[in-house]
Formats: C-alpha cells, sequence, structure tokens
C-alpha cells in the first residue's frame, strides 16, 4: 500500500510539472470586472496585449462590470482553477469593498490568489468649469456656505474615489451628496456637462480632460506632485492634510490555483512589465508601472494592503 500511494504521489506531481510545462495550450480569459475605457480596462488590456506575444496563446478580454467589481469576482471565484480564467483586481474592489464592510461577501485574504502586480495610480480632485472656484480651500469655503447641496460622483461605496470623497468631507468639514456611477468615464461625462460638482477620481481617467481645460483640477492625493501636471498641488499642500491614497492594479487567479502555474504567470507578467514599451504606455496613460511584483512581492504588498486599509477604515470609523 505505501508503494502504492508513493506511485499515485509521483504521478501527481509528474502530472503537475508536466501542466506547467504545457501551458498555456489553449486562449486564456482575462476578466475586467469594470467597463471598457476606465481605469481597469486600460491597465488589463496592455497586460493582455504583453502576455499574448510572451505566452504564445491569445489572452481575451472580458468586461464583466457591475457591483463595483463584484459581478467580475464572483465568475472569478467559480471558475476552474487551471489558470485560463484570470481577473484583473484593484484596491477599491479587492480590498477598500471590503475593508470598509466587515460584513463582506469575500475575504481577499483567502478567496482570491495574487499573481503579479501591474501598475499604480493617485487620484486627482477635479471641478467643472462652472464652479467658481480654483483650489481646494475655495472649494471647501464655497461648500461649507452650501451645506448639503453639492454633489460628488464616484464607481459606488468602497471604491477608491468614494473614500477620497468621503475623506475630504470629513478633513474639510463639508458636506455632499454622493452620486454612484459604474464607472469612472460615466462620472467624467456628467462632471463636464456640468451635472455634477466634484470628482476625486483616479488621475488617469482625468489626466487629459485637466490638460485640455475640459475639467478644471484642484489637487492630487499622491505624497509629492506629478511629474506629468508639476503645477497641481498635493492635498497637503492645498491645505487639506491626511489625504494620501496610491492605487493599484494586479492580475489575480481563483482559489486553489496550481503553485507552478501561478509562478509561471508571475513570471511572465513580471517580464511584461519590465518591457520599456509597455511602461512607456503605462505613464502616457497616467499610470506608474509596478517593477518586479512578482508572486511573492505582490501576495506581500496584497495582504499588507489589506491590514492597512481594515485598520484605517476603522479608525476613522467607516468600516461597518
Amino acid at each position: 500500500m505505501r508503494g502504492f500511494l508513493a506511485l499515485l504521489f509521483c504521478v501527481a506531481l509528474s502530472g503537475s510539472a508536466a501542466a506547467a510545462d504545457t501551458y498555456p495550450s489553449r486562449p486564456i480569459k482575462l476578466l475586467i470586472p469594470f467597463p471598457p475605457a476606465g481605469i481597469t480596462d486600460l491597465s488589463g488590456r496592455l497586460v493582455a496585449e504583453g502576455l499574448r506575444a510572451k505566452l504564445g496563446q491569445p489572452v481575451v478580454v472580458e468586461n464583466k462590470p457591475g457591483a463595483n467589481g463584484v459581478l467580475g469576482l464572483r465568475e472569478l471565484l467559480k471558475a476552474d482553477p487551471d489558470g485560463y480564467t484570470l481577473m484583473v483586481g484593484n484596491l477599491g474592489s479587492l480590498v477598500i469593498n471590503y475593508a470598509i464592510d466587515a460584513k463582506a461577501s469575500f475575504d481577499p485574504l483567502k478567496d482570491v490568489v495574487p499573481i503579479a502586480g501591474t501598475s499604480e495610480y493617485p487620484t486627482a480632485m477635479v471641478v467643472n468649469n462652472k464652479m467658481p472656484v480654483s483650489s481646494v480651500k475655495e472649494f471647501i469655503a464655497y461648500a461649507k456656505e452650501r451645506p448639503g447641496k453639492l454633489t460628488f460622483g464616484s464607481t459606488g461605496v468602497g471604491a477608491m474615489d468614494y473614500l477620497a470623497g468621503e475623506l475630504l468631507q470629513q478633513k474639510g468639514g463639508i458636506s455632499m451628496v454622493h452620486v454612484p456611477y459604474r464607472g469612472g468615464p460615466l462620472a467624467l461625462n456628467d462632471l463636464i456637462g456640468g451635472h455634477l460638482d466634484t470628482i476625486i477620481e483616479v488621475y488617469p481617467v482625468v489626466m487629459e480632460q485637466i490638460r485640455s481645460g475640459q475639467i478644471k483640477g484642484l489637487a492630487v492625493s499622491s505624497a509629492t506632485r506629478l511629474p506629468t501636471l508639476p503645477d497641481l498641488p498635493t492635498f497637503e499642500e492645498a491645505g487639506v492634510p491626511g489625504i494620501v491614497l496610491t492605487g493599484w492594479l494586479g492580475i489575480y487567479g481563483p482559489p486553489n490555483m496550481p503553485e507552478d502555474v501561478r509562478n509561471k504567470l508571475g513570471e511572465a507578467i513580471v517580464e511584461v512589465v519590465n518591457q520599456p514599451d509597455i511602461q512607456k504606455k503605462f505613464r502616457d496613460i497616467g499610470f506608474e508601472p509596478m517593477i518586479g511584483q512578482g508572486v511573492a512581492a505582490f501576495t506581500a504588498h496584497h495582504q499588507a494592503e489589506v491590514k492597512r486599509w481594515v485598520a484605517f477604515l476603522t479608525e476613522l470609523g467607516l468600516r461597518k
């Protein structure tokens, strides 16, 4: 019996190794749990483009928007853990959603498998051109004169732009009406049209509109000014300390994903992100590439972010 069990163990090991050696042998599906043309979509498509060349198989992007990323996550969780269904996850959908809701239906420390980090980004506070303000201080003064009258948009409760809006209200001592959207570009369109007063949206979504003058940029949530928009102050410089938010994106797999397939994917994604042409494409659309964030580094980053945001939102009284 011992000999038979040993044989079975060896067969299992050889089968796993063979699977890794032949992976991928068919197209890979990359779930993007947000609408096309949004921040997660843009980043995911860049990675898919690089992986096609690196792995020699099509990487088919499939948008599954809804419930701030939860619908796409549900599809990932029920997928076979064979490496042929992956998902682009971000800080808002995988970490803040969980950190803000003590009764969340998923656990990011158990229910997803981090594979590799791809990019990171701050948020930027912008207002429509009809607003008679040109700084964060002026906006706060304007809002205090109109409590509960001004509107701020976000991609849903728990998203990074939502948290930024809540922080601005808390730190600035103001009250605004929250308007949720299914994606950042939808909120941006309403802002440009004058139907929304402000959004504190992820920088890649609003970068070009700030540059072109379609909207007014007031501040960024990074610790330092951005090289691409050096005239835009940080919130600290704008007189509202305590709003430092940097988001990130990465590739995830379903639970019980084989380690050898996971490692192979992680190495391939790191190689893609390290390519100078991919890095330039990331920076052209407002992202900073996450260099060297393979399985080990990105898993540690993911776990640390979950713990940090749970503690942070508990401290702020936003975890419910």
